[in-house]
């Protein structure tokens, strides 16, 4: 980017903004809690994939349904995934989310496990191969 990131504790720095473009330190603020995780080095292959999964679905909405016909026909066929997204999604605005904003820093525990379940659901219909022709 320009400028390194440094972690303290769960505080995420850029060294230098100056030398960056405004767009990507917001960028920064944005992911933060997802950067400060890889960073510590805790940020697995398998929780990327979850977390990618869900921010997948959360621009499926944001996007008006129409970006990815494959969740589509997952969520029209799967009530409960339906569901488990449905109440992530109020947990997530719990959390003080708004649907324009990225889920990221308003992750926890609960919505965490709660990812992992829906991430598992739509693995197991896709693994399946309904769906997706």
């Amino acid at each position: 980017m320009g400028s390194p990131l440094t972690i303290d504790g769960n505080d995420l720095f850029i060294e230098n903004p100056e030398n960056i473009y405004p767009e990507l330190e917001e960028l920064v603020k944005v992911y933060k809690s997802r950067i400060i995780t890889y960073l510590k080095g805790e940020y697995t292959d398998k929780e990327h994939n979850v977390k990618q999964t869900i921010d997948k679905i959360v621009d499926f909405y944001r996007e008006g349904c129409r970006i990815d016909s494959k969740i589509n026909d997952w969520l029209q066929n799967d009530v409960e995934g339906l569901k488990l997204v449905m109440d992530l999604v109020v947990e997530f605005s719990r959390n003080g989310w708004v649907l324009s904003d990225p889920v990221c820093n308003f992750e926890n525990e609960k919505t965490d496990e709660m990812s992992i379940e829906i991430y598992n659901k739509a693995m197991t219909y896709f693994q399946k191969g309904v769906g997706t022709q």
